[in-house]
């Protein structure tokens, strides 16, 4: 029984994977929302600034100059991405990253179950279920954010060896296992994330320590997750530098609870297609990626099986208990500003700029997923005959079941006269009801030894994920890169006359000019940079030396006022005499031949930051700010040649912490393999009895 499942549940998945593989091989890419709007340019940028030998640190290229890396979300230095944007063309690459984070959410998964005795039918079942989970499919095109996601089941089954293992070169090679996981989730730039990875962590690690009696065992833990954080300072501290000079530090507390989950989603777990829009809320855009909460019907079944069950699952009973409870503490995170926890959270400083708190129910989806297997874990026991059928009526069993239908009949065809505008048409909302049903009849079955309905089960539930994530993900069809930017006219060849002010809504969504070879002063990012001038004023668009204006109907117009690449001023910032060309114009240098009568300014329309120096023949000239918000340095009279590198302190301080980082774990490895080949016949012994 077991190893049809496996093979059943394995072509099952591979179906939920293909769809995400098909653009890979016709040439396409995903487009939808940030995918198209943000992702591909920035590593567009990115590939450039790799295959050119520029920085990856600085790109001219949005809002006139940006400390790019700081931003955090190319992950500009993830051996993966070093990898994928190096090798491969733009398109094939960001296909690859994207699969690359499904693949290793469902191996991390399934490793994590089998760390935790299932079955390998059952492991695989828990890979499928958290892999193509709705908010990874849902959050498809927050590509970093699903990426890091990836890596929870991965840290947990490290720290699970770390903490149960006898081997002491095994927990030693855990330690590192465990820095390795954290340090790759930080450098792919989305701290919120990584902060759910470690909330998960410490809650499982203080529920392994508590089963097993290995208390002293976190504390090499601590030390694994502190070494991993050392590691990723090459991420960490430039996106703590952006983040400190960004719109978000002037933000109130509110500003973390945007995007709360209201509870009224809640009615998804039973009937996931009631709403008109895929979700509800009351006070944010309804955005169905953050509030689509459902992840199968097989969930809330789960979790009721699970706990009518109990007493004939001994050896799960602590598990059942504390993935409920963490499901349900993730969920009252999720409410934000409905519930209480992530209101305290919101105080802090830190979590004031982490928003959509409706984004922990990944972590709630998590914890289900565990019932959900023990479900399927119990129902082979019962059709082996290796555990007593399940009792005759059940009939807590049947709630969701009976929620969906009473819901449907209630809201979706306007019986009851509330939200007319609000809930979807009877057709469209049954198919939850009915997925919700199919399996609560399958589980049943399953429950009195009937044999067919476990596959069933399988299957209906990768059709229940296929239609409410897959769905999703193609609501925009794969599209060819040329295809994103139809009748844009390419951009000058000369850098300074290609800057341009887009707006962001309109034909060419956010950063898609860039596409084109714009250098844009207008720009969307995830951390907008706090500026005097807002940055849609005409003062900037002007000190920015923007040549060209898209109006948002796409249409391209000549600026007249915009200022010179490089000019020169006096002491009162006015135009002074003199000349000054620029000779280099790349990311992150630049250089510039100055004829200079007397001391004067050289100003540029690249936006100023502290990390800019300025040289003329390896002697330090003074920076300035012009008009606030724009670079400038200091030159003496004569004919000079300045060079300008960006190399900001942050990156300078995160590369020398993630040097110590690497060298710490380097130091845990060689222990860990030491005393592996020191002790090889203990090891191997230890490791036969385990698998006995």
């Amino acid at each position: 029984m077991n190893r049809a499942l496996a093979v059943l549940i394995g072509v099952c998945s591979a179906a939920l994977l293909t769809p995400l593989v098909v653009p890979l091989f016709t040439g396409r890419v995903f487009a939808f929302n940030d995918l198209s709007w943000f992702h591909l340019p920035m590593r567009h940028l990115y590939q450039q600034a790799l295959n050119s030998g520029d920085s990856v640190l600085w790109t001219p290229s949005i809002f006139a100059g940006y400390y790019i890396h700081g931003e955090g979300q190319i992950g500009a230095f993830h051996p993966l991405h070093q990898l994928f944007y190096r090798v491969l063309p733009l398109g094939p690459a960001f296909n690859v990253e994207l699969i690359t984070s499904y693949v290793a959410a469902f191996a991390g998964t399934f490793w994590f179950f089998r760390r935790l005795e299932f079955s390998r039918a059952v492991a695989l079942f828990g890979a499928m279920l958290f892999a193509f989970s709705g908010f990874n499919l849902l959050h498809h095109h927050h590509m970093n954010m699903v990426a890091v996601v990836a890596h929870m089941p991965w840290l947990l089954a490290a720290a699970d060896v770390l903490i149960v293992d006898e081997r002491r070169p095994v927990r030693t090679l855990a330690v590192a296992a465990v820095a390795l996981i954290l340090a790759s989730e930080f450098l792919l730039g989305f701290p919120q994330a990584v902060w759910w990875n470690v909330m998960t962590l410490a809650a499982f690690s203080l529920f392994r320590a508590q089963e097993t009696g290995h208390w002293r065992r976190l504390v090499p833990g601590t030390a694994a997750v502190l070494i991993g954080t050392l590691m990723g300072g090459i991420q960490l501290l430039p996106t703590a530098d952006v983040a400190a000079h960004s719109e978000r530090v002037a933000l109130s507390s509110d500003f973390a609870l945007t995007y709360s989950l209201h509870p009224l989603n809640l009615v998804q777990m039973w009937s996931p297609y009631i709403f008109a829009a895929g979700a509800w809320s009351k006070v944010d855009p309804r955005w169905f990626h953050e509030f689509g909460i459902y992840s199968g019907a097989i969930l809330p079944v789960g979790l009721i099986w699970v706990w009518i069950r109990r007493r004939a699952l001994p050896a799960r009973r602590r598990l059942i208990a504390a993935a409920t409870i963490f499901a349900g503490v993730t969920l009252l995170l999720a409410l934000g500003r409905y519930g209480v926890l992530a209101r305290a959270l919101s105080y802090l400083p830190i979590f004031q700029a982490l928003r959509a708190p409706a984004r922990y129910i990944v972590l709630v989806q998590f914890a289900l997923t565990i019932l959900a297997a023990i479900t399927l874990e119990d129902l082979i026991a019962i059709v082996d005959r290796r555990s007593a059928a399940a009792s005759r009526y059940m009939p807590g069993l049947w709630i969701p079941a009976a929620l969906g239908i009473v819901t449907t009949l209630a809201l979706n065809t306007g019986v009851l006269p509330y939200g007319p505008h609000t809930f979807s048409r009877a057709a469209a909302a049954a198919e939850g009801p009915a997925f919700v049903l199919a399996v609560t009849v399958l589980v049943f079955l399953a429950g009195r030894r009937v044999r067919w309905a476990l596959g069933a089960l399988i299957i209906v539930t990768a059709a229940d994920l296929a239609a409410w994530g897959l769905v999703y993900v193609y609501r925009q069809p794969p599209l060819t890169i040329e295809q994103l930017t139809p009748g844009i006219p390419e951009a000058p060849a000369d850098p300074a006359d290609s800057y341009a002010f887009a707006p962001l809504r309109g034909p060419f969504h956010h950063d898609q000019l860039i596409m084109r070879g714009y250098r844009l002063t207008s720009g969307y990012v995830g951390l907008f940079p706090a500026t005097v001038y807002p940055l849609d004023s005409d003062t900037t668009t002007r000190l920015s030396g923007t040549k060209w204006f898209f109006t948002p109907d796409g249409v391209r117009h000549a600026a007249q006022d915009g200022a010179e690449r490089v000019r020169l001023l006096d002491e009162q910032g006015h135009a002074a005499s003199g000349t000054a060309s620029i000779v280099l114009d790349r990311p992150g240098h630049l250089v510039v031949d100055v004829v200079a009568p007397g001391r004067r300014t050289l100003a540029l329309t690249e936006r100023f930051y502290d990390g800019w120096l300025a040289s003329v023949e390896t002697v330090p000239l003074q920076m300035v700010r012009v008009e606030h918000d724009f670079l400038g340095c200091v030159v003496e009279a004569g004919a000079h040649r300045v060079s300008l590198h960006f190399m900001p302190r942050s990156f300078v301080y995160g590369s020398v912490a993630s040097a110590i980082g690497v060298a710490l774990v380097a130091g845990v490895l060689i222990m860990g393999i030491r005393d592996m080949t020191q002790n090889p016949a203990s090891a191997a012994q230890k490791a036969r009895a385990d698998n006995q």
